[in-house]
């Protein structure tokens, strides 16, 4: 399964493998807490609780709300590994025309 997901902040290991914070909608939460208009949130992760995921080798590394593609690893959907990046970004006022 391929889910979307918004790349927070990225880090190497000491074995030169790329992870990825990740803000994973249907999980973390939406992007910014304040799409919840007020309301109290019970199940919202702050970004400095976001897990990081490892990441396959990527053009470029991610900037803060770049959309980035993952796929589950596993049959329980716990654990991700960022396969790509979509080339989208998160923008919280998007209108239509």
């Amino acid at each position: 399964m391929i889910v979307y997901g918004y790349a927070k902040e990225y880090q190497y290991t000491g074995d030169g493998t790329l992870m990825i914070k990740v803000r994973i909608p249907n999980i973390h939460g939406p992007n910014s807490q304040s799409e919840y208009k007020g309301n109290s949130v019970r199940n919202y992760t702050q970004d400095k609780d976001l897990p990081y995921y490892q990441s396959l080798l990527l053009p470029h590394l991610p900037t803060t709300d770049e959309v980035v593609a993952l796929i589950a690893t596993n049959d329980n959907d716990t654990d991700f590994l960022v396969i790509g990046l979509t080339g989208g970004r998160y923008s919280l006022n998007i209108t239509s025309p």
